[in-house]
């Protein structure tokens, strides 16, 4: 054979060894590619066997704590027409809480997600058990006047929370009927996701949980008897009782404490210190079973025997049993009077006949000592007037009148120590008096005022 047909054969057999190769590479990347599909499902049923029985691990203490929560709720639906009110409130919000945490703690357990839809439907039941819980204690709530009590350590624990709108009993039955939807679909959603979790490659089990069910049931008939129940309790009736506490009362300064015993018809009086306002306060106390809003509390002063001056206010808000100290604005008054002042509290309904709501006290303010006179800015001026004179000295504060000599003068208070007069008309060297309650001012050189003589003009000027 010639040599070009050998290297013919060569180059024949090397593409065939080639394509042979291709070929065995080509069968092994399938042959890998098909294992690893084939493996695939595999380790994925294994990942989704671990995700869903760490998820039921979870999820079995949901439920469990959810079932205590739903016997207590059959609790207090069996016997809240005999509870009182704080007792009933208190149930309620704590169903409402904890409802609340379990639902937040099923969200938080279902991510990862358990495979099948397991999670999200077993949260959505833990909402609609959460939502139902709100929606009864608000039905309950507007249907007897009642409000959620304040959470204990909370920033302000007198504030009181919102009280719901006032329902009437066709109010309050719709909202009992949400309730009885909420709580059968929940019982749907959880009994749903509990027969998925078990479909699932885990195969986990969850405890049974069902609410409605333990009831007689939310028909119309029912949750009118409920209805009924609730609003012919007696221990659940509203007692309105806000009244100001006795011996409570308290003035600042405070007076000096009377001598001997007073009667209706001579009142003992108090003494105040030298004083132009007088600070009030008192404490106000809600005894009743019932929140109070809009307590008005006010003070009125009357100037000895005479008409008592528009009061100063406060209003607060008190919960059930509780008791607040309420610091009225100060009111004027002037040293060396005697005053009576009154206080009152006006509660927002009709109050328990009995309940204290209103006192009064008799003082007297006691006068300043007199004032002085130390220095004269100006001590001269024409017997015409209208000089303008700076008095200094002390007890400025409640100055009735200056005189210059006889005279009365035009003045203004600057300050607690000085004073600002017009000379009235005058002649010679006069004392310049100034008077407060507690008197005049006593004659010193300091006081002395000169008016100069006026000379008569040239004729013709």
């Amino acid at each position: 054979m010639p040599p070009i047909d050998r290297r013919r054969r060569r180059r024949r057999i090397s593409r065939v060894g080639a394509i042979a190769v291709v070929g065995v590479v080509g069968a092994l990347i399938v042959a890998v590619l098909v294992g690893g599909v084939l493996r695939v499902p595999s380790q994925s049923r294994g990942y989704d066997r671990a995700i869903d029985r760490s998820y039921a691990a979870q999820a079995r203490l949901l439920a469990v704590e959810s079932n205590r929560l739903g016997r207590e709720f059959h609790k207090v639906l069996a016997g809240m027409s005999v509870d009182d009110r704080t007792t009933l409130e208190e149930a309620l919000d704590t169903l409402v809480r904890s409802t609340a945490s379990v639902a937040r703690g099923a969200s938080t357990a279902a991510s990862p997600a358990p495979s099948g839809g397991a999670g999200a439907d077993v949260t959505a039941a833990m909402v609609d058990r959460a939502d139902a819980m709100r929606t009864f204690r608000s039905a309950v709530d507007g249907l007897l006047g009642m409000a959620p009590l304040p959470v204990v350590g909370s920033p302000d624990p007198s504030s009181v929370p919102a009280t719901p709108a006032p329902l009437s009993a066709t109010g309050a039955a719709a909202e009992l009927a949400k309730v009885g939807t909420l709580l059968g679909r929940g019982d749907e959603m959880y009994a749903a996701g509990r027969r998925a979790l078990r479909a699932d490659p885990g195969h986990a089990l969850l405890p049974s949980s069902v609410w409605s069910g333990r009831t007689a049931g939310w028909t119309s008939n029912s949750t009118q008897s409920m209805i009924d129940a609730l609003t012919s309790s007696s221990t659940l009736a509203a007692v309105h009782r806000v009244e100001l506490v006795p011996h409570t009362l308290a003035l600042t300064p405070a007076p000096v404490p009377p001598s001997g015993t007073s009667s209706a018809s001579a009142p003992t009086v108090s003494v105040l210190p030298p004083t132009g306002r007088i600070g009030i306060a008192l404490v106000i106390a809600n005894d009743g079973n019932v929140a109070e809003r809009g307590i008005v509390v006010r003070a009125t002063v009357a100037r000895g025997g005479g008409t008592a001056r528009p009061g100063r206010t406060r209003r607060l808000a008190l919960t059930a049993r509780s008791a607040a100290s309420v610091t009225l604005p100060p009111i004027q008054v002037v040293p060396g009077n005697s005053y009576t002042i009154a206080v009152s509290v006006d509660p927002p309904l009709a109050n328990v006949p009995g309940a204290v709501t209103s006192d009064t006290v008799s003082v007297r303010v006691a006068p300043p000592g007199p004032p002085t006179v130390a220095q004269l800015l100006t001590t001269k001026g024409p017997q015409r007037g209208g000089t303008d004179v700076t008095i200094l000295g002390t007890g400025f504060t409640w100055v009735s009148g200056v005189t210059f000599g006889t005279t009365p003068a035009r003045f203004v208070v600057v300050s607690r120590t000085q004073i600002t007069a017009v000379a009235p008309p005058g002649t010679g060297t006069v004392a310049i008096h100034v008077t407060n309650p507690g008197g005049a001012s006593a004659s010193s050189t300091a006081d002395r005022f000169a008016y100069r003589h006026e000379s008569a003009k040239p004729a013709g000027a």
